[in-house]
C-alpha cells in the first residue's frame, strides 16, 4: 500500500535458476515504484503451497525486507502484515523485523 492508499499486488516469479526468481513482495513493490509510487506505508504477505490449505505465516525474506526499507515512508510505522487468511494475521513494524537497518538516508546524498 502506498502513501496515497493505492494497493499493488504481486506473485512469486519462479525461475529454474532460483537466483533469478522474484518474491511476490518485491514484484508488488517494483510495480508500484515503476508507476511512480515509491513511498510505501504497508505490505501484506500471505502464501503457501499451491492448492493446499495455508497453515503457517509467510514472512518476507531478507532481500524483500531491505527493498521495503528502501521505499518505506518510516520504518517505525511501516506495517508488515503476515497472514494465513483474513482472520488470522500478525502485524509488525519494519523496524521490528529489520532492526538496525541501513536506509537511503544513510547515503548522505
Amino acid at each position: 500500500m502506498t502513501k496515497d492508499d493505492r494497493v499493488y499486488t504481486g506473485a512469486n516469479i519462479e525461475n529454474a535458476s532460483y537466483g533469478a526468481s522474484n518474491c511476490a513482495e518485491r514484484t508488488a513493490i517494483f510495480k508500484a515504484v515503476s508507476e511512480g509510487n515509491a513511498k510505501l506505508k504497508a505490505v501484506c504477505v500471505v502464501g503457501g503451497p499451491r492448492d493446499e490449505e495455508i497453515t503457517g505465516f509467510a514472512y518476507p525474506c531478507g532481500v524483500c525486507r531491505q527493498v521495503m526499507r528502501e521505499f518505506c515512508l518510516n520504518p517505525d510505522e511501516f506495517a508488515v502484515i503476515v497472514a494465513k487468511n483474513e482472520e488470522e494475521y500478525r502485524i509488525f513494524t519494519l523496524n521490528e523485523i529489520l532492526p538496525a537497518s541501513f536506509g537511503p538516508e544513510k547515503l548522505g546524498i
